[in-house]
């Protein structure tokens, strides 16, 4: 048995040329996608649809980007992250359940950064040019720019910065994902669901009946776009 196959749950010749990677694996997604089950391995869950390979990565840039790193000897060509983000503040056509693709992400994925309020300015890593173009062409999804955060208790104090930043959303992964698929020169886009809004709707309150049912409607339209792209890309 190979280190991939004993760290994802399946040989590194069974991997798809387009792999979706979900940090967090929400109930019913599996039948949305298309994918039967996810074989266990030491660090990941890995499936395949007819089109894709499925990912559960876990939470956090480290488990993420060292995912994406494993995939370099793999004929996967295409990555996509797919998972939930929080928005800043409410804007005209962002709310919860929106569906957003960074066009731009920052790294602040320290928490030792953050708690010691580093005031410079962090990098910024980017999808893949033309994925990204190709991906937009057909689907009406807002772009974004998102930072990457090490904290979810201290983003609470970052709102004011992030605003004159023109950061519109925030995650857990995404930049640590952009700069490990440009290093392993694999091409990566990014599509988050928007679930929460700091300090207004925080991620830890319950949703009422509108949003959470926005929600979900928002996630099962994300999953048919994933599966139609993915379609048209495999025969590409």
């Amino acid at each position: 048995m190979t280190t991939f196959q004993r760290l994802f749950g399946i040989k590194e010749t069974e991997v798809k040329k387009t792999c979706i990677l979900m940090p967090i694996i929400r109930k019913d997604i599996l039948n949305l996608l298309g994918v039967k089950e996810l074989l266990r391995g030491k660090l990941y869950s890995t499936g395949n649809s007819k089109n894709f390979t499925l990912i559960h990565t876990g939470i956090g840039p480290a488990l993420l980007g060292d995912s994406v790193l494993y995939l370099n000897k793999t004929q996967c060509q295409n990555i996509i992250l797919f998972g939930s983000c929080g928005l800043v503040s409410k804007e005209k056509d962002l709310d919860i359940g929106s569906l957003v693709t960074p066009s731009k992400c920052y790294s602040h994925e320290g928490f030792t950064e953050m708690l010691l309020d580093d005031k410079k300015n962090s990098e910024a890593f980017y999808p893949d040019k033309s994925l990204y173009e190709a991906f937009l062409k057909n689907n009406n999804i807002k772009e974004v720019a998102c930072a990457t955060l090490g904290s979810l208790k201290l983003e609470e104090d970052y709102v004011e910065r992030f605003k004159k930043r023109n950061i519109q959303v925030v995650d857990m992964e995404c930049s640590s994902f952009f700069s490990a698929s440009k290093h392993i020169k694999k091409s990566a886009l990014a599509l988050f669901y928007i679930t929460d809004i700091i300090n207004e709707k925080p991620f830890y309150i319950d949703l009422n009946n509108k949003d959470r049912l926005g929600l979900l409607s928002s996630i099962e339209s994300a999953a048919k776009i994933l599966c139609k792209f993915t379609e048209k890309n495999s025969s590409a």
